[in-house]
C-alpha cells in the first residue's frame, strides 16, 4: 500500500509530486518517497518551455527512480485563459516521460476531454508515455477511453466521498484505481478505507 499522489511526504511512501520548479530538489531529497518532477498547470504562465525541457531531462537522468508530475491541463474558469501555455508545458513533460520511460501524473480539472485528445494524438505517433490521472472524477465512459490508452487513476477522500463515486469507479479494474492523499497525507488511510468499502459494495 502506498500513496499514489501526494505533495507532502507520507508515512506510507509513494509518489511525491512537485508543483513548481523550485520543489524539485525537495522532492528528490525525501527518503522513502518516489520523486516526481513537474510544473503544475496552475503555474504554467511565464515558465520557460525550453529551460523546463532541459532541466527535466537532466533531473530524470540524475534520478532514475523519479517519475514526472504534476503536470496537465486545467480549464476551470480561473485557469482556462492559460490553456495554450499549459499545453506547451504539458507536451514537454509528456515528451520527457516518453524518452525516459517514466510515469506522468496528470491533472485534468475541466479538461479531461482535451487531455484525452492530446494523449490519443501521442498514441497515434507512438510517443505516449505511461500516465496516471490524478483526482479522477470523469464519467465511466471516458474512463474506458483512458483505460484503452493504458492509463491508471488515483482518487482521494474528496472524489470517493462524492455521491456519484460508485457510478464513476465501479467498473474501473482494481489494479487501475489507487488511493491518494493529494495535499493532505493524513487523509490517506481514510481514502484507502473508502476505496475498499466501494469495492466491497460493488463486488
Amino acid at each position: 500500500m502506498m500513496d499514489w499522489h501526494t505533495h507532502k511526504p507520507s508515512a506510507y511512501g509513494g509518489y511525491l509530486c512537485s508543483v513548481v520548479r523550485e520543489d524539485w530538489d525537495f522532492v528528490a531529497a525525501e527518503h522513502g518517497m518516489i520523486p516526481c518532477f513537474g510544473i503544475h498547470p496552475w503555474y504554467a504562465g511565464g515558465v520557460s518551455v525550453a529551460q523546463t525541457a532541459y532541466d527535466l531531462d537532466e533531473y530524470l537522468s540524475r534520478f532514475p527512480q523519479a517519475q514526472v508530475g504534476e503536470t496537465g491541463l486545467d480549464a476551470t474558469p480561473r485557469h482556462r485563459d492559460a490553456l495554450e501555455a499549459q499545453t506547451l508545458l504539458l507536451q514537454v513533460h509528456l515528451g520527457a516521460a516518453f524518452r525516459h520511460e517514466r510515469l506522468v501524473h496528470l491533472h485534468g480539472a475541466g479538461a479531461w476531454s482535451r487531455l484525452l485528445e492530446l494523449l490519443r494524438q501521442r498514441e497515434k505517433t507512438g510517443t505516449l508515455p505511461s500516465v496516471l490521472l490524478h483526482a479522477w472524477n470523469g464519467s465511466h465512459e471516458m474512463a474506458r477511453e483512458f483505460l484503452d490508452l493504458g492509463a491508471v487513476f488515483s482518487v482521494g477522500v474528496r472524489e470517493l466521498s462524492h455521491p456519484d463515486a460508485a457510478a464513476r469507479y465501479a467498473r474501473i479494474p482494481a489494479d487501475k484505481l489507487h488511493a491518494e492523499s493529494d495535499d493532505d497525507p493524513d487523509s490517506f488511510p481514510r481514502a484507502v478505507a473508502l476505496l475498499a468499502l466501494l469495492r466491497r459494495d460493488i463486488a
